[in-house]
């Protein structure tokens, strides 16, 4: 059975927050997304070689003990207006070991704020940057805001924050010197603009290298499908590029210098130490699930557009099994 080695695990705490940033918003070049619908329930989570992590980001002091204890981390991938499309929560355990990842859909609104009020009509995908404009409701800063919001919503703590965009996830997979992927079916997306005046983008099924333009459109593509099949093909790049990371784990010094993009509060001086003493985690420790509907959210009424609301109980049990550790009273 594989398993995955302390430097890939360790290696993808920088390769989630990049690749964070590559799931927002429209084409640059193309109109509106059409409205979308949900898909078929998605009725629990799926058990195999996932690649979430949370992103190594420089730190002024040391933080003693990390590689001790576990930790969670809220993973945001923002565009050019910081409408945070990707929203990722990971968790490791050192103890378990195990690995788990929750990802947030970003049309989620009517989320319960630590204050006791409620982010009514708007999405959830809109507040990092309105709390960055308001920082004399949010002294601590949007990312930390962001992470206490999301963290309330699912009952558990959040210990760091990673915020990246495009230009980071390109200069990853540039410095990767392009992600092997293998697509066990054809990804297809009629209405996706790469360039103007030219509409639609395939990936065949099979083994295929991804340069970093290719990568971003992989991995933003949506309108083929959902946003929930998006939210899956991004861990599927997680995958490859993990796996690239540990055939040639030279590529972690590149990995690491390619984070101009990133905003972070996570330790950069603790990965050494993480890396020798995490351990490895066997597949069947390693969790991963798109928090949607049927059994995690329902349809919503929004003037904003299409919305989802939160099923709190069923969110929070969720949480309470992948982040044990992180439960609040």
């Amino acid at each position: 059975m594989r398993t995955l080695r302390g430097l890939e695990r360790v290696g993808l705490i920088a390769l989630l927050a990049i690749i964070g940033g590559a799931g927002c918003g429209p084409s640059p070049d193309s109109p509106a997304a059409p409205t979308i619908s949900p898909p078929p329930a998605t009725d629990g989570p799926t058990t195999g070689p996932s690649s979430p992590s949370a992103s190594p980001g420089g730190s002024p002091s040391p933080t003693p003990g990390l590689s001790g204890r576990p930790f969670t981390v809220l993973v945001l991938g923002g565009d050019s207006h910081f409408l945070t499309d990707a929203i990722m929560v990971v968790g490791i355990d050192p103890d378990g070991p195990t690995l788990s990842v929750a990802s947030i859909p970003r049309d989620t609104v009517n989320v319960p704020l630590p204050d006791g009020g409620i982010l009514r009509n708007q999405k959830i995908n809109t507040f990092y940057g309105s709390a960055a404009k308001d920082s004399r409701t949010y002294p601590q800063g949007p990312g930390r805001a962001t992470a206490d919001m999301v963290g309330t919503m699912l009952g558990i703590h959040i210990d760091y924050y990673a915020v990246t965009t495009f230009g980071g996830f390109q200069n990853l997979v540039k410095a990767m010197g392009n992600v092997t992927i293998t697509l066990p079916q054809a990804v297809v997306d009629p209405y996706y603009q790469p360039a103007p005046g030219k509409h639609g983008v395939r990936f065949p099924a099979g083994t295929q290298a991804l340069d970093p333009a290719r990568a971003l459109i992989f991995v933003r593509t949506r309108q083929g499908d959902n946003d929930f099949e998006r939210q899956r093909r991004q861990q599927a790049f997680l995958i490859a590029a993990g796996r690239q990371l540990v055939a040639h784990p030279e590529l972690f010094v590149s990995l690491l210098s390619a984070q101009a993009n990133l905003i972070t509060d996570f330790p950069l001086d603790q990965v050494p130490t993480l890396i020798g003493t995490v351990g490895s985690i066997d597949d069947s420790n390693i969790r991963q699930i798109v928090l949607g509907p049927k059994t995690y959210e329902s349809a919503a009424s929004c003037t904003c557009g299409y919305a989802l609301e939160p099923k709190l109980d069923a969110m929070r049990k969720l949480a309470r099994s992948f982040f044990p550790w992180a439960v609040t009273p």
